[in-house]
């Protein structure tokens, strides 16, 4: 009876073991978009209402972005009406035409040169490429300083909500990211 009892505490042993060996949750991939070194810059195709957000991490060759059409949006707006102060203007972020994108690049790029022109520049390569397929990006305006009689500046703030980034394999999901800030001035 005894050494029966031996040999089930082995085999159960055994099981445990070869379990935990079997289990296996596959790579960890790490991918931290809260935390990028750059500043937020933008550039447009006003005659396609088209815009983009983008932010670059020139220390790993990565950057964030937010492509997105509207007919009413004014990247440089020149009047107060341009923009509203009460509440944000929110994009529905999707797969096609409104997109936040993650990539990771094989070299340092310029962001006027990739993001800006209508024919990408040829010698960089995305490496990892990760495409919201929901969400929202949130522009709003605040008063940073009036004491201009002639111009008013305000910080114009993204915020992106909600998102689940998908690609290769991957789906990261944020309920909140700050894209950035960046100033304007609009005259009085």
């Amino acid at each position: 009876m005894k050494i029966n009892m031996i040999k089930i505490h082995k085999l159960g042993f055994l099981f445990l073991i070869l379990s935990i060996m079997s289990c296996s949750e596959g790579d960890v991939i790490e991918i931290d978009v809260d935390n990028f070194n750059g500043d937020l810059q933008n550039c447009a195709n006003e005659n396609d209402n088209t815009f983009v957000f983008f932010v670059i991490d020139q220390d790993i060759n990565r950057s964030l972005s937010v492509n997105f059409t509207d007919n009413n949006f004014e990247i440089n707006p020149v009047v107060v009406a341009d923009i509203s102060l009460d509440e944000p203007t929110v994009i529905t972020l999707n797969t096609s035409n409104n997109q936040f994108l993650y990539r990771e690049f094989n070299t340092v790029i310029n962001g006027d040169e990739y993001f800006c022109n209508s024919i990408p520049v040829s010698n960089v390569s995305v490496t990892q490429e990760l495409v919201s397929s929901n969400g929202t990006a949130e522009i709003s305006y605040a008063v940073t300083d009036d004491s201009d009689p002639t111009a008013t500046i305000y910080s114009r703030t993204i915020i992106l909500k909600d998102i689940t980034l998908e690609g290769n394999g991957i789906a990261l999901r944020k309920e909140s990211l700050r894209l950035g800030s960046d100033n304007i001035t609009i005259p009085n």
